[in-house]
């Protein structure tokens, strides 16, 4: 038995002497000119009765009942059901039969009409093939679990599990929404460069490349923060840019080298009216694309429709590790990091020290959305001083089920002060900090042409849209998370 099957041609095989045989009926696996078919979606809202309608898309089943052959027909809007029968000439029909599998793109001409069962089915009187796919699809209830190959194959995932092509689809409106809000606020959407001199906006390490003509290296861009305050200084007033930011850090189930974030900056405003703003937007933005505000994440239920509680940073960290971070010393932070277990680099500077101690007590405690507000300035370098106390930043973190959903705050537009803070991230850079930032003497120019005052925040959008649809990881609403090359396979 075991001989008789392996010396069976594999279903490449067969498949790649089915094109053969096609092209050599006249039959074209892949042709130039082919008949423009109706979306789905636009075929099954025409009654049944109607003549000569040209649907296509893939093919994802053929059965054969009698004399009648079924299919059904799927492309991006929906599905569609197929049938053929003998009366149509016998080599279309026959044709039909011994060319095509399931996977192929076909488009077919014919009526609609309902079947028995009262389903709405073409009844093909011509077909053509338009593209012969030479493998097969995964069985879709044992071929594709395997999570590590479903991001690999993201084109087969999204193929056999409708639930994921529904996700994304969820994903995409995500995105509109939160356009949608700010532009009806009247907010404009701006571009800035991935490429940068300088990456800053953020404690990050960058990805380094080189620029061959101009022989530079650049910085593939960490944060959208700086290039879009030099705009406020240009005086564009409001304004927001979604894209794509590149951190070279470690990999998680919160955490991407790659990833979508929003930003966006008002000017004339502070952390205050940000507070009241933020949780406009996300109630806004989650009731319309989900029509609810509660969501469930491993168990538990997030509620995004009551007033968010707003903690104090150092309050909260006090209450939790008996701590106040403000007025302890470098070494007793460590002390207290020691305590905990919680391992920090030699060359930690006082914020990362900081900002080590509240991730791993306070911040994990944060269930409901909540925000965290009035930072120190060690763990802010780019936001304003607090109007009452100058120890402290008019800062802003939105937390949800643990994890950082948002961050903002009365921007920093004092050129002087900002000189300093860069000149101490400097110096954390030269003891071996490869995340603090780096000194933006153009940027420090720009503040002092004058920036208004204004409020900054943003958001990363597949970190939250992974807690409000309960997914384990954000590689899970991620078409192509970054992974890890296949390794060679053995021969």
């Amino acid at each position: 038995m075991d001989k008789k099957k392996s010396a069976l041609p594999d279903e490449g095989t067969v498949r790649r002497k089915k094109a053969t045989m096609a092209m050599a009926a006249g039959r074209m696996p892949y042709p130039q000119v082919f008949e423009r078919p109706l979306r789905v979606v636009e075929a099954r809202k025409k009654p049944p009765g109607t003549t000569g309608v040209t649907v296509g898309g893939r093919l994802m089943r053929i059965r054969t009942i009698g004399q009648l052959t079924f299919a059904d027909v799927h492309d991006g809007s929906g599905r569609i059901q197929l049938q053929a029968q003998r009366s149509m000439a016998a080599e279309g029909y026959q044709a039909f039969l011994d060319l095509l599998d399931p996977g192929d793109f076909i488009s077919v001409f014919g009526d609609l009409m309902t079947t028995k069962t009262g389903e709405l089915t073409v009844a093909v009187q011509r077909w053509q093939l338009l593209a012969k796919a030479l493998r097969p699809l995964p069985d879709k209830f044992h071929g594709l679990k395997d999570h590590e190959l479903r991001y690999r194959k993201r084109y087969l995932d999204l193929l056999v599990n409708p639930e994921v092509r529904t996700l994304f689809q969820q994903r995409s409106r995500f995105i509109t929404a939160f356009r949608r809000f700010l532009d009806s606020r009247g907010f404009l959407e701006v571009e800035t460069p991935v490429l940068e001199l300088i990456p800053g906006g953020a404690e990050a390490e960058p990805f380094v490349t080189h620029h061959r003509t101009l022989d530079i290296d650049l910085y593939l861009r960490i944060s959208l923060e700086l290039h879009l305050k030099r705009l406020l200084v240009g005086g564009l007033d409001r304004i927001y840019e979604i894209g794509k930011v590149f951190r070279n850090e470690g990999m998680s189930n919160e955490h991407l080298q790659e990833f979508t974030m929003l930003e966006f900056y008002q000017a004339y405003a502070d952390y205050e009216d940000l507070q009241q703003f933020v949780q406009e937007c996300y109630r806004e933005v989650l009731q319309e694309t989900f029509g609810m505000q509660q969501f469930e994440f491993q168990g538990k239920l997030l509620d995004f429709r009551k007033p968010w509680a707003a903690v104090d940073y150092t309050d909260g960290v006090r209450a939790a590790c008996k701590v106040d971070v403000v007025k302890a010393t470098d070494d007793e932070l460590r002390r207290a990091l020691a305590r905990r277990k919680i391992a920090h680099e030699p060359s930690a500077g006082r914020g990362r020290l900081i900002d080590l101690l509240y991730k791993k007590t306070l911040r994990p405690s944060l269930l409901q959305p909540t925000l965290v507000i009035n930072h120190p300035v060690a763990v802010s370098p780019l936001a304003k001083r607090h109007r009452d106390n100058p120890e402290l930043t008019e800062r802003i973190t939105v937390v949800v089920a643990g994890s950082e959903v948002g961050n903002g705050f009365s921007e920093l537009n004092d050129p002087l002060d900002q000189r300093q803070r860069f000149e101490q991230q400097v110096k954390l850079r030269a003891a071996g900090d490869a995340e603090a930032q780096m000194m933006d003497e153009d940027f420090v120019e720009a503040l002092e042409h004058g920036m208004p005052p204004a409020a900054g925040f943003g958001v990363g959008i597949d970190r939250l849209f992974m807690l409000v649809t309960g997914q384990p990881s954000v590689r899970d609403v991620v078409l192509f998370p970054t992974m890890r090359p296949d390794a060679p396979k053995k021969i």
